[in-house]
């Protein structure tokens, strides 16, 4: 390994660590959740928020993916939109400080989330592109999963940092002062990122496109590969996890009867969890390919689901959130690996946006199936019921015969 590709190989991996670590404040599935129901949101906002920032990093890429096709360095892209990325969260510490329990804080909370997730999903058609082009094919896997170990190492630290946070300072100060701690540790990450050096390479060979005359290419493109179509069905189907994960959180503080302080428990569960699915993967990401990571991880989400209809006492639920955290870290590191290794020579953003967008309307119909059910007092075994079954099929194109497997091993 040249001198400078390590030097980018360690900045890639600080960066991620530092970016995910401090947003373990303000996790999603825990924080995010117990916010907005403390501050009165509906069922349906309890269940969008964890996914809210996931559907607008699912929905940015496509917007601009017609253009990353034919840039020849993706740096100033990234050095443009990272920063605006940002200050959403800025956002919401502000208005929680300032408006206090209301219904401002409540649609601050969502529409900020969702566009930190927008703004930010722009930019991950030019980081991918950027990992292309500066970490070598064979170390992609253990680059993931050591990036995504280190952050949640740090992420462990910070999530320890919400039960006493929220116990101190109750209410929305609280829940600030979180926010403010995950902006700080954003903006650090964005300094690391503009450390990597990118080598020159040649301009993308790619046709000039406008935005719609791309997305009617899409279907050809897809066409052109079986192994992109059978793909698109496992990462849709994997988020019915989204129909148990939005109140999850709220179904352990109403079984236990606990205060909302609690989620800090919960919270660094799910952080440990994720340190020990990241460390295994880190550990095999040389031996074992994408796919047995992408089944492992759906493996351990079925487990979640599973567990959550029997769930009674508080170290089942911290052992639910621990194995929810290495499922997720473990799916993820298959995930990036999975489709970078399917990306054809042309027309690389546009792929890799068309992969993220279809995870829109399964996580929407997840989540909102979800809070359907919660709303209409289903009993709580048929959501985790109805969640372990999606994750079941999720499985399907992943397993031998499938055309996801026409040139993977492993």
């Amino acid at each position: 390994m040249e001198p400078y590709e390590r030097r980018n190989h360690w900045l890639h991996i600080l960066e991620g660590a530092t970016l995910i670590g401090a947003l373990g404040a303000i996790n999603s599935n825990t924080v995010g959740t117990s916010l907005v129901e403390s501050l009165g949101g509906q069922a349906w906002m309890v269940a969008l928020m964890p996914l809210a920032s996931t559907l607008g990093f699912a929905v940015g890429p496509i917007l601009n993916a017609h253009r990353l096709d034919r840039q020849r360095y993706f740096l100033p892209a990234l050095r443009t939109l990272l920063p605006l990325s940002r200050l959403p969260i800025f956002a919401v510490a502000v208005v929680l400080w300032v408006c206090g329990s209301s219904a401002q804080s409540l649609w601050t909370v969502l529409l900020c989330t969702i566009t930190y997730g927008v703004i930010g999903g722009l930019t991950v058609g030019a980081w991918q592109q950027l990992i292309l082009r500066t970490v070598r094919p064979d170390r992609r896997s253990a680059l993931f999963a050591t990036r995504y170990l280190v952050s949640n190492v740090l992420g462990l630290g910070v999530a320890s940092l919400v039960g006493p946070v929220l116990g101190r300072w109750p209410g929305t100060d609280g829940y600030a002062l979180l926010h403010l701690i995950a902006f700080g540790g954003a903006m650090l990450a964005y300094r690391l990122l503009m450390a990597v050096r990118e080598p020159s390479g040649p301009a993308q060979v790619c046709e000039e496109r406008g935005f719609w005359e791309n997305l009617r290419g899409v279907p050809a493109l897809f066409a052109s590969d079986r192994r992109l179509p059978s793909y698109l069905w496992a990462v849709a189907l994997v988020n019915s996890q989204y129909l148990l994960m939005g109140f999850l959180a709220v179904h352990a503080l109403e079984t236990l009867r606990q205060p909302q302080s609690y989620v800090g428990v919960l919270t660094s569960a799910q952080m440990v969890g994720a340190v020990i699915g990241t460390f295994v993967a880190a550990r095999s990401g040389s031996l074992c390919r994408s796919r047995t990571l992408l089944i492992a991880g759906r493996v351990m989400f079925l487990a979640v689901a599973l567990g959550a209809l029997f769930a009674t006492h508080d170290y089942t639920f911290r052992a639910l959130f621990a194995v929810y955290g290495a499922a997720t870290w473990v799916n993820l590191t298959g995930h990036n690996t999975m489709t970078l290794e399917l990306l054809p020579p042309a027309r690389r953003s546009t792929v890799l946006a068309v992969i993220s967008l279809v995870q829109v309307p399964s996580m929407l119909l997840a989540a909102e199936l979800g809070a359907w059910l919660w709303h209409a007092q289903v009993s709580f075994h048929w959501i985790a019921a109805l969640t372990a079954l999606g994750i079941g099929a999720s499985l399907v194109p992943l397993l031998p015969g499938s055309p996801v497997l026409a040139r993977q091993q492993g």
